[in-house]
């Protein structure tokens, strides 16, 4: 790097040191922090109090699954509970071990296995541990649940994003876990508490999974505008300094996430980059046109990450929308077969490949319309609905696809 780059880069630090913050609390506008009071959602809260409180009577809680969309406080709810419930039963002596547990981060059964034997301390303790790597599910489900049958052991598990663990790997560890109580007696107990984004998980589980998993459900809608405006005028004296902030850029950041499902994770997260992008501008306040950049800055950035993380069959379907001519599902298909043939990749099953389009569309990164054909039908045809170069940069750096990006151009 040469020196008038280095120059540059001492220039930006200068300026942000010497700059003005207009935030004096950042971490209250991360995703991981949870505020002392949850506006809106004290009815979510006394029903899952209710629901763990017969642990204080010897009882095991009966499993419970949370549903919402993304940002309707569920994980925050939960950790506010479960903390509580932590802080009383010490204080009356009696031990309560709760996990929580990503299912999306841990990016694996096994992985999540791994970190609940973590949490409870066997890897500590048991000779017969459980292995980053090496196990069998099977021997690793096993060993955990051996341990708190032998320890006597009250386990409440929270498995965040559950759904995303049986997209992934199915519901065999889930039966498992269900199944526990059956063999452990007076030996301890597994509750379950599973938070799921999709209304329609219980549809992918087996009967017998789902009867057990769901003994009590609980489902938290979307705030409205209003909520999201009292949230974020909250969330904003904790975070910003005084006047850094005018109450025109909340109320914009509160409609903008109100009219994408209610969702207070991504109205704080404009909070947040708006608040960034007036800083490096040196500007005296986060103003409408901070939080308009911001939007844009976000759509981009989380468009490009999906694509980046997604499967690599994933990754074929939108490179054969991209380049199909006409958009029809028939051809898309026979694009994306070509270029699974290139890479030397097995293609998946048209019908898979329309799920996979299906959820493409879910997520807004193509769009699919129905088109009437007049005598001979109707069509439909799938487009891209994100820059073909925001494709082109996900797609870049990974080596199946570097060939086939260049052979695009």
């Amino acid at each position: 790097m040469d020196d008038k780059k280095m120059s540059d880069i001492d220039n930006i630090f200068d300026r942000a040191a010497s700059g003005k913050s207009l935030v004096k609390k950042r971490e209250t506008l991360t995703i991981d922090y949870v505020p002392e009071k949850l506006p809106f959602r004290d009815q979510e809260a006394a029903a899952l109090a209710q629901t763990l409180s017969t642990v204080f009577k010897g009882a095991r809680p009966s499993n419970l699954l949370l549903f919402g969309k993304p940002g309707t406080g569920k994980t925050a709810v939960v950790k506010t509970v479960v903390d509580r419930l932590v802080k009383k039963s010490g204080a009356l002596g009696i031990t309560v071990d709760v996990p929580i547990i990503n299912a999306k981060l841990a990016n694996s059964a096994y992985k999540m296995l791994f970190e609940i034997a973590e949490h409870l301390g066997l890897n500590k303790e048991e000779k017969k541990v459980v292995h980053f790597t090496g196990l069998s599910m099977g021997e690793a489900t096993d060993r955990i649940l051996q341990f708190i049958q032998n320890k006597k052991m009250r386990v409440i598990l929270v498995i965040d994003e559950i759904d995303s663990l049986v997209d992934r790997n199915g519901d065999d560890v889930l039966y498992s876990f269900t199944r526990a109580n059956e063999r452990m007696g007076k030996g301890g107990f597994v509750s379950l508490i599973g938070i799921s984004n999709s209304l329609t998980f219980k549809d992918k589980l087996d009967p017998r999974v789902r009867s057990s998993l769901s003994e009590e459900e609980t489902v938290f809608n979307p705030y409205t505008v209003e909520q999201l405006r009292q949230i974020l005028s909250e969330r904003a004296k904790l975070a910003f300094s005084e006047g850094a902030i005018t109450d025109a850029a909340i109320n914009l950041c509160a409609a903008m996430a109100g009219r994408e499902h209610g969702d207070a994770r991504k109205a704080i997260d404009l909070l947040r980059v708006a608040a960034e992008l007036a800083e490096r501008e040196h500007a005296l306040r986060v103003e409408e046109k901070h939080v308009r950049a911001a939007q844009e800055k976000i759509e981009k950035d989380t468009n490009l990450e999906v694509i980046k993380n997604a499967t690599t069959h994933t990754k074929f379907v939108m490179l054969a929308i991209t380049k199909s001519k006409n958009g029809n599902t028939g051809e898309v298909y026979e694009v994306y077969s070509s270029l699974c043939r290139q890479a030397e990749q097995e293609p998946l099953t048209q019908r898979r490949v329309t799920q996979i389009i299906s959820e493409l569309d879910q997520l807004g990164l193509v769009s699919t319309d129905i088109v009437s054909q007049g005598r001979y039908g109707r069509s439909q045809k799938i487009k891209v609905a994100v820059p073909l170069a925001t494709v082109k940069d996900a797609l870049k750096d990974d080596p199946t696809f570097s060939d086939l990006m260049s052979s695009s151009d």
